[in-house]
């Protein structure tokens, strides 16, 4: 910069300096022009030095950050959910995980023994494969299958409560530090909690943990459906004997609040009901 400033000081006080004469405006703009010309040169010429000095530093920085990233892709793979919606993963095997926002997964990346690690929640459905189970582990548990749907929760910040749901196919749970193995089927949870383990059973057609946008009911007691509302939207439902033994047949979205899956049900059974929200319950009457 300094010698740029130094060359535009000089040719001014040449100018300063000179003896000159009266001149025609065509020559006056002329000369300006050339002078314009020449301060554009050496304008261009420095912002093209900085131009390439900038890209080597730049082109330097990338390759140092490629090289970080093959190093550590190399032997493994490590995938992170930072955003606030689900992210599907596809293994190497053609096995699908979901993993939910916050949560992270790592696996080898020849993916010869299908081991994966998890911290945190996510959906898994596994390509069978009889010669080669498929290993899931957590800071508190191992879950093993060979073909299956399944979901594993975390469900504090120490990772030591840990719930799997099983959707399809059967797994086998261990607990860590623990020499017994639980099977579960189907509409089964096994959840582990302060150190110890239950089996809790759920309704496999009334989950959107599988990355269901609609779940669809088929004659369903309605009694089940009100456990499923109340596990969803944490509201008491209370009925009168109007509703024993209903049956009910509807789609429910994801996105339905419960005064619209609610709305669906009155005009089903031709029922009315109330929503007490300070305690959190829904009471539900023949119209």
């Amino acid at each position: 910069m300094k010698n740029y400033d130094s060359d535009i000081n000089q040719e001014m006080e040449r100018a300063w300096k000179g003896s000159y004469e009266n001149l025609s405006e065509d020559v006056i703009e002329d000369s300006w022009n050339d002078f314009s010309k020449t301060i554009s040169k050496k304008k261009n010429h420095k912002k093209s030095h900085l131009i390439k000095i900038y890209s080597a530093a730049a082109i330097f920085v990338a390759l140092l950050a490629g090289y970080a990233y093959l190093s550590l892709s190399e032997s493994s793979m490590h995938i992170v959910n930072n955003s606030i919606a689900n992210k599907e993963v596809n293994l190497p095997d053609g096995s699908l995980v979901i993993l939910q926002p916050g949560s992270e997964i790592e696996y080898a990346k020849e993916f010869e023994k299908r081991n994966v690690s998890l911290k945190g929640n996510a959906f898994f459905d596994v390509v069978r494969d009889t010669l080669k189970r498929f290993e899931v582990k957590t800071q508190a548990t191992t879950t093993t299958v060979l073909g299956t749907s399944f979901l594993i929760e975390e469900e504090d910040e120490n990772a030591s409560n840990t719930r799997v749901t099983l959707f399809s196919g059967r797994v086998l749970v261990s607990i860590k530090d623990k020499a017994e193995s639980f099977a579960i089927i189907p509409g089964e949870s096994l959840v582990y909690k302060n150190g110890r383990t239950s089996i809790e059973k759920f309704e496999t057609i009334l989950s959107f943990e599988a990355g269901n946008k609609f779940i669809d009911v088929n004659y369903l007691e309605i009694e089940k459906l009100f456990d499923f509302l109340s596990d969803r939207f944490g509201y008491e439902f209370h009925t009168d004997s109007i509703m024993e033994n209903k049956r009910v047949t509807l789609r429910i979205n994801k996105s339905d609040s419960l005064e619209q899956v609610l709305n669906i049900l009155s005009i089903i059974n031709k029922t009315n009901y109330e929503v007490n929200k300070e305690q959190k319950k829904v009471t539900i009457f023949k119209k």
